[in-house]
């Protein structure tokens, strides 16, 4: 109990000390990893009212209501030192919202660690953008691209261009395009009108449940027209829409 309180304090001191040269940057989507000139860094989550609010309805708080009355705590998650910023405001609501339901999917997970070439793909099922859904099951026969990404994760929103043009080539052929991404519906619609993204649009799929350990993103992947996996690419790849065409091309003709 004496260690904690003493790096309660000690955190305290620092927030109040170097408030003028802080480093933000995005962890999450509810969370930012706050930097100072001493070499310290601190995650910090926030609230409205003691509910958890993403960033975005931060920002939209403060710049609501810039002297909005503010308490701030620091606890011990994890064995990991957590910042809190708890926004008091009777008078706003952050609305409920109605989101899609991560996906189910079996236990059977992709060890990362191991080649996953000829390896089937976990059963899914899933709702789309426009609530439709998505089987595994449903698409055999097909060739099938998986994308999965996030919409904070730069080397994914980079590569998006060279997809869509994938996309295009494709579409008189029997292939389908899915990108799954952990953000909610209401996140990955707000980032849809900023940016294009010609993959059919997969919200609240943890990725963690079918990759073990999760790799981070981008993720892509190749099934052929039996569920089998037949390429398989973690993070930033030169040349990916070359090696996915690759891919598809020789999935096709194995299906003539």
């Amino acid at each position: 109990m004496k260690t904690i309180s003493f790096i309660i304090l000690f955190w305290l001191g620092s927030v109040q000390v170097f408030t003028q040269e802080i480093k933000v940057s995005v962890v999450n989507d509810t969370t930012e990893l706050q930097e100072y000139s001493n070499g310290e860094k601190l995650k910090v989550n926030y609230k409205l009212n003691n509910k958890t609010i993403t960033l975005k309805e931060k920002d939209k708080l403060l710049n609501d209501d810039p002297g909005i009355q503010q308490e701030f705590n620091i606890r011990s998650l994890n064995n990991e030192i957590i910042g809190e910023v708890n926004f008091i405001a009777d008078h706003v609501v952050i609305e409920s919202k109605k989101e899609i339901k991560p996906g189910i999917i079996s236990e059977n997970k992709l060890d990362i660690s191991e080649n996953l070439n000829g390896r089937s793909f976990p059963a899914f099922e899933w709702k789309d953008l426009n609530n439709n859904r998505i089987a595994l099951q449903q698409l055999k026969g097909k060739t099938v691209v998986l994308n999965f990404w996030h919409t904070s994760c730069v080397p994914c929103i980079a590569e998006m261009p060279l997809l869509n043009k994938l996309v295009q080539k494709y579409s008189n052929e029997n292939v389908v395009f899915i990108s799954a991404t952990p953000n909610t519906e209401t996140e990955l619609k707000e980032f849809l009108k900023k940016k294009k993204f010609e993959y059919t649009q997969v919200p609240g799929v943890d990725t963690k449940t079918i990759f073990s350990p999760f790799p981070g993103w981008p993720i892509h992947i190749v099934l052929n027209r039996d569920g089998v996996i037949q390429f398989f690419a973690l993070g930033k790849q030169n040349n990916i829409e070359e090696k996915l065409s690759e891919s598809l091309d020789k999935s096709l003709k194995a299906g003539e």
